[in-house]
């Protein structure tokens, strides 16, 4: 069997899983992983004759009985990511997703992950995972947790309104905070270029309402940094940050709702 390891990210080159598609239990069962962010350690894609490692930089937040994760696809020169709802039942795993890299996804898509702890965090395993081509493969990961504490902005976000910039439009995001860390993923337009970008690091509540996002990667030139951002709960499932443009000195007043 061949074997062959490749220091690229591998998030989301696969686009099905032939893992059952039953009916999810209405009341969940206690979840096998605890809310919290999640560092891959590596990816091994096992096909008939072959294996294929993958080490990529790649950030997953499970929270609220959410999930999301994020990172750069060498293969399509942008962004993969991933979120969508989570769910135990009879001891696996089941996420399903809500959105990738194309915006909405079809529903009836149901990941189903045997899952193994592990001291450092988790192993997940997926059976029958499809390519374009149909052509399959078992897809193996482990995972190691990341230090971190719950915020009160935890779980899942949508972007519903921002303050209008000049030069960008049809601005969109998801963003994910758990486990003291934060992942986002958001596209928008100018005059003649559609953007895809994606950034994730810790996130730092200093109790007063203010933030500290450390970006530990993105594919932002200069993103990587401290920026400190003000945050606002409005009620359970709206949340309001803002934060000042950098390079611009504008203020960016940003609204999400609850996924």
């Amino acid at each position: 069997m061949k074997t062959t390891t490749f220091l690229v990210a591998a998030g989301l080159l696969a686009i099905s899983c032939a893992a059952p598609q039953e009916d999810l239990v209405s009341t969940p069962e206690p979840p096998i992983l605890e809310d919290g962010a999640y560092s891959l350690d590596k990816s091994v894609w096992t096909y008939t004759d072959s294996t294929a490692t993958f080490e990529p930089q790649q950030i997953k937040i499970y929270a609220e009985g959410r999930y999301m994760f994020a990172t750069w696809n060498d293969e399509t020169g942008s962004p993969s990511i991933g979120a969508g709802t989570v769910q135990t039942k009879n001891g696996k795993l089941y996420e399903t997703p809500l959105y990738n890299a194309n915006g909405i996804v079809d529903s009836g898509t149901v990941f189903e992950l045997s899952i193994s702890k592990t001291t450092r965090g988790f192993e997940q395993e997926i059976k029958g995972m499809q390519l374009e081509d149909s052509s399959t493969f078992d897809l193996y990961e482990s995972w190691s947790s990341l230090t971190g504490t719950a915020s009160p902005y935890d779980g899942l976000w949508q972007l519903s309104s921002r303050n209008p910039i000049e030069g960008v439009t049809d601005f969109k995001e998801i963003k994910m905070i758990g486990g003291g860390h934060f992942v986002w993923y958001h596209t928008w337009s100018d005059d003649s270029t559609e953007h895809a970008d994606f950034g994730y690091g810790a996130f730092i509540d200093n109790g007063d309402g203010s933030v500290t996002e450390v970006a530990q990667a993105g594919s932002i030139e200069g993103y990587e940094g401290e920026w400190s951002i003000d945050y606002t709960k409005v009620g359970g499932d709206m949340i309001q940050q803002t934060y000042i443009n950098t390079e611009t000195g504008e203020e960016i007043i940003q609204n999400f709702k609850r996924l």
